[in-house]
């Protein structure tokens, strides 16, 4: 583009999946009333001193592993100074001299077909701010979400375009949802992704004046942030001006970047050793049991799903885009079911039904277990796949047992060969003219009449394996 490289290094924060906060006894919660969810440790009050929660560290770690991460097994934090007011303590607890991981990656597959290796910085434990709400000319704070443990993890400037930055990010969010580190919802913030772009022309080794965009909250507004800033500072050096160097923010009405402030030289927060947590050594042990009970990653299900169940890719895209879905498919599939038949249903009836009503599986009151009884079901002949369309909606929506459903709805297959006997002889006589003069000639077209008045007679309800053993014995008695 115009002889000029871009060049992108991005930062997440990520709120940790733990019950209480990283240095508090405090809870941690979203949505809950503002300012009800905090103690005196994240207020600063002279006397309460903080504590390291172990929680927030086993995370981290598990995190770490996951980026591929240099674990550092000695744990030290420092204290960030500034005064704000989202920091009542007028310092932040952080990890910026010594980050528990660095020098890391991840691989993410481009629509072209290569994979490129993103390389990751650091990894730092530390603590969230309070959450700002302005309203008219004020601000009104909540520090609900003040001391909630986040883990910080800043890429190396090497992603050159919005499509990786898109994939890194993706592939970030999938790792770290997989691992059980965090939610990772953007839109509550538990994911929170800043940008850092600037352009250089192609062969220059320095940088370029960069321009922050913080706070996206979706995949897609990083892409069309980056989009638009490559074009905005384009079009500024093409007119012999100079990018500044600014803090700006996507206006997702305007589909643009906006001003927020500009940056003269770096802040200095005069970091300095956080005195009241003692340096922590962590055993390499620990580290280890931590490493070696992690949760699949999401790269390996991809291969085992790709190599044992023989799944197509975009099929296990659909399964991996959702954690409560991979989690359902994984226990149904623990229970014995066919993996084949677990999919069929969760890219069919399933993924119509989540559609309908615009909710993840575990939302709903259908089961795995309930997958695997119906598959089991079909299998004997008790149901068939008619029988599952009316079915599958009322165990979505119901917590009946699925026999119960099959019970009160009359969904069973009629098998007891007696019975449909008893529906077939007046069939065969209405038909026996056709059975005797055209069953040699068009043995097909006699046997698919038979059976299709005999499936109109029972409501579809017979089972038709076995009779169409029955319709061969009848036929032959006749012809």
């Amino acid at each position: 583009m115009n002889n000029f490289e871009v060049v992108i290094g991005i930062e997440n924060h990520v709120e940790l999946k733990t019950k209480s906060k990283m240095f508090s006894p405090a809870p941690v919660s979203y949505g809950l009333e503002p300012n009800t969810q905090i103690s005196d440790e994240d207020l600063g009050y002279p006397g309460f001193l903080p504590t390291v929660n172990k929680e927030g560290v086993r995370l981290a770690i598990l995190a770490c592993n996951g980026l591929n991460l240099k674990i550092d097994s000695l744990l030290r934090f420092d204290r960030k100074n500034y005064f704000y007011p989202d920091l009542v303590k007028g310092f932040q607890i952080t990890q910026q001299f010594h980050p528990i991981g660095s020098d890391g990656y991840i691989e993410v597959k481009l629509d072209n077909g290569t994979v490129k290796k993103i390389e990751i910085e650091r990894l730092h434990i530390e603590e969230d701010t309070a959450k700002q709400n302005h309203k008219e000319e004020l601000t009104f704070i909540d520090y609900n979400r003040s001391g909630v443990g986040l883990v910080e993890i800043v890429s190396k400037p090497v992603i050159r375009s919005a499509e990786e930055a898109v994939g890194y990010v993706n592939n970030l969010r999938e790792i770290l949802l997989f691992l059980g580190v965090s939610d990772v919802k953007m839109n509550e913030g538990s994911l929170r992704c800043d940008v850092n772009i600037s352009i250089r022309p192609y062969g220059y080794n320095g940088f370029g004046p960069k321009v922050e965009v913080k706070n996206l909250n979706s995949l897609n507004n990083v892409k069309k942030s980056i989009e638009f800033e490559i074009k905005r500072q384009t079009e500024i050096v093409l007119s012999g001006n100079e990018v500044q160097q600014e803090t700006r923010r996507f206006d997702e009405t305007k589909q643009e970047t906006v001003l927020m402030r500009t940056k003269s030289d770096a802040i200095d927060y005069k970091y300095f050793r956080e005195p009241n947590i003692v340096p922590i050594k962590l055993s390499e042990e620990w580290i280890q049991d931590v490493i070696n009970n992690s949760p699949e990653l999401p790269v390996v299900k991809k291969e085992r799903y790709s190599s044992e169940y023989k799944f197509e890719e975009e099929e296990i895209s659909y399964i991996l885009a959702s954690l409560e879905l991979t989690n359902f498919f994984e226990q149904a599939v623990s229970l014995g079911a066919e993996p084949r038949k677990v999919l069929n249903y969760l890219t069919g009836d399933v993924k119509q039904l989540l559609n309908k009503e615009n909710i993840s599986i575990d939302k709903s009151n259908l089961k795995p277990e309930d997958i695997v009884e119906i598959i089991s079901l079909l299998d004997q002949g008790v149901i068939s796949t008619k029988h599952v369309k009316t079915l599958l909606p009322i165990a979505f929506e119901s917590d009946k047992k699925i026999l119960d459903i099959i019970e009160e709805n009359n969904l069973k297959l009629i098998s007891d060969p007696k019975v449909i006997e008893e529906f077939l002889e007046p069939i065969v006589k209405q038909n026996i003219d056709l059975i005797k003069e055209q069953y040699e000639q068009r043995p097909e077209r006699v046997e698919k009449t038979l059976m299709g008045q005999l499936m109109k007679t029972t409501g579809g309800n017979v089972n038709p394996d076995v009779a169409n053993k029955i319709i061969l014995e009848k036929i032959k008695e006749n012809i």
